[in-house]
């Protein structure tokens, strides 16, 4: 079984496992990064474990973005991805003191970070922009063709027709550097969630081979519709680049 090199791929593994999506994952990295600046500036709050505070921003996520899952069900594939590299580890079993034990640490670091974020879990995502985003961007070419999304879910089996321009290549590539950019501490936590899928939609074009063949200034009011910055826009740009 493989073993997670660090928090971060312990949480991407473990939101794979319980089959979470982008939107639930890109959450739970928005919560740890307003955790760690919250960290930054607090002298009386001990830390938490990277790991345990992994599992308890997965567990509020799911929540806030109506993926719920039962803590069960994370602690316990969690404890076996932890303790993979150990085949003669007993499995945890439920119920059991250890198990409760492990239950009550989560549940406690739900609390505290409940607490950072102010009870406020619907936090603004990149998430949320990019679909529109990238529509706009590709609506004078998508608009002279046939119009596949307004094709029944049918038509779209019989012929191989994807769901939606998020389910094209450079739709799953922005999805995939959306949830990136919400591991970076900078990004997170210092510019607006449009303004940072706006510059996932700028980058994963420019990777594409795709050239905005305009001013950037009058590329972001038409994309943007006039409500991203365009000095943000380059910062945010220079990151994703890096990252």
């Amino acid at each position: 079984m493989p073993v997670p090199k660090d928090s971060f791929a312990f949480t991407d593994s473990m939101a794979g496992i319980l089959r979470l999506p982008d939107e639930t994952l890109a959450m739970s990295y928005i919560y740890l990064n307003k955790y760690l600046r919250f960290q930054r500036t607090s002298q009386t709050q001990e830390p938490l474990d990277s790991y345990t505070l992994s599992l308890a921003t997965l567990s509020l996520a799911s929540k806030s973005t109506e993926s719920p899952r039962r803590l069960s069900s994370i602690i316990l594939p969690a404890h076996r991805l932890l303790h993979s590299s150990s085949p003669t580890s007993p499995p945890l079993i439920v119920p059991s003191p250890k198990y409760d034990n492990l239950r009550a640490t989560l549940v406690q670091a739900e609390l505290i970070l409940l607490r950072v974020l102010g009870f406020e879990l619907r936090l603004p995502s990149p998430m949320e922009y990019l679909h529109r985003y990238l529509e706009r961007a590709m609506e004078e070419v998508e608009g002279v063709g046939e119009d596949y999304d307004a094709w029944d879910r049918e038509g779209k089996e019989e012929y191989g027709v994807v769901d939606g321009m998020m389910e094209t290549r450079v739709g799953r590539m922005c999805r995939e550097r959306a949830v990136e950019a919400c591991k970076d501490f900078q990004l997170a936590n210092l510019f607006p969630a449009r303004t940072v899928a706006l510059g996932v939609v700028y980058t994963g074009l420019d990777d594409r081979g795709l050239r905005i063949d305009v001013e950037l200034k009058e590329w972001v009011k038409d994309v943007g519709s006039g409500k991203v910055d365009t000095e943000d826009l380059e910062e945010v740009i220079e990151i994703l680049k890096r990252i």
